[in-house]
């Protein structure tokens, strides 16, 4: 198949047949998969248009070919509801594996019969050689196995590759890290992780991402630097800053992690405090033990309220516990009086769910952007 075929599959429609998927879910962090008898039929919600014309433009000195897989393995990912980590962990893995090539059986040179994207093996039941050589099969069956892994998202990348793949280099897998992410940022908006443009600002903000085709989306924006999430000029950022969020919700014995604002090391959780900005901080990945809302304010900048997008902060810097801090995760719908969002409070610690702008019961807050 050329990579324009397999890169209009992407941003249409995802075919997986399996022998062993009847339901997709999160459960504790991973990704439940219940046994069936029949296989099924998975569509993504990302349109056609989600897709360059003509295919995947290389990124840096990835080619089209690689791309495009980097692109289903992030497709596939969205598609199970897998954080973002684990799309930068299966695309890593395949960089070391295959160099992003579908590769088949290469003869005298190849590693028993390891074949595909990920050098999955008939042999070790990965599936049958037809199967693995279907990338959305092979990217499903990657992020099957690495779901069974406890707590995987708190792994280093290479460690939770190794678990999966059991390979004699378990090192390896490291070094795949930024260029991973690289890509992920150039294609990980193909999928429904971008809302519906009169709801969400990350398009109008990160155009290079969310219309490939080169310029922003129509009746969009225009962007500027100030407005874009990072310095490559993608959502990525703000991504992976929710996935991290998102592991606290399950990461207290399957449980959200509890509140309590301390200065005792010993009460922690993973170097942060367990307070709002303790937690915002480690969604940002800021050195530990976190910074209070007060100083997170001070590192940020004033944004307006139309440009919030996912991964930005809402803050009152007030001294001590009178001061709050939650992470935005989108507009639940055009006339931004709410939203959902991130934060740790003290009705139940980690939290995702639907807020009243600026924050309940009038609360005052405001949006920054680090």
């Amino acid at each position: 198949m050329s990579a324009k075929a397999v890169a209009a599959l992407v941003g249409a429609i995802l075919i997986i047949v399996m022998d062993c998927v009847a339901g997709l879910g999160l459960a504790g962090g991973g990704l439940a998969l219940a046994a069936c008898s029949h296989p099924v039929t998975i569509t993504t919600s990302a349109s056609s248009s989600s897709t360059p014309t003509g295919g995947w433009p290389e990124v840096g000195d990835w080619s089209t070919e690689q791309v495009t897989n980097a692109a289903i393995i992030a497709a596939v990912g969205q598609q199970l509801h897998v954080p973002v980590r684990g799309w930068v962990i299966a695309v890593a893995t395949a960089m070391q594996e295959s160099n992003l090539h579908n590769l088949g059986d290469q003869g005298t040179h190849n590693d028993h019969d390891s074949l595909g994207l990920f050098q999955q093996r008939p042999s070790q039941g990965w599936g049958t050689a037809d199967q693995i050589l279907d990338p959305v099969y092979a990217a499903t069956q990657f992020y099957y196995h690495l779901a069974n892994i406890t707590n995987w998202q708190d792994l280093p990348l290479t460690d939770a590759a190794q678990r999966v793949q059991k390979s004699a280099y378990p090192d390896a897998y490291a070094k795949w890290e930024d260029p991973a992410t690289t890509l992920v940022n150039a294609v990980g908006s193909s999928g429904s992780w971008a809302m519906a443009i009169d709801l969400e600002h990350c398009p109008s903000n990160c155009p290079t991402i969310l219309s490939n085709s080169g310029g922003p989306t129509p009746a969009t924006p225009v962007a500027t630097p100030q407005a874009t999430a990072n310095r490559d000029g993608g959502c990525t950022a703000g991504l992976v800053a929710l996935g991290r969020a998102e592991t606290w919700l399950t990461a207290w014995n399957s449980g959200p992690v509890p509140y309590l604002s301390s200065d005792d090391p010993t009460t922690w959780f993973q170097g942060y405090r367990r307070d709002c900005s303790g937690y915002a901080s480690m969604a940002l990945g800021l050195p530990r033990p976190g910074l209070n809302s007060a100083g997170l304010a001070a590192r940020g900048i004033p944004i307006a309220k139309n440009d919030l997008q996912a991964g930005d902060l809402l803050i009152n810097p007030a001294p001590d516990i009178a001061g709050h801090v939650v992470i935005f995760d989108h507009w639940t719908d055009a006339t931004m009086t709410s939203y959902v969002g991130y934060e740790q409070a003290g009705d139940g610690g980690t939290h995702h769910r639907t807020i009243p702008y600026p924050y309940f019961g009038g609360y005052q807050m405001k949006p920054y952007r680090l």
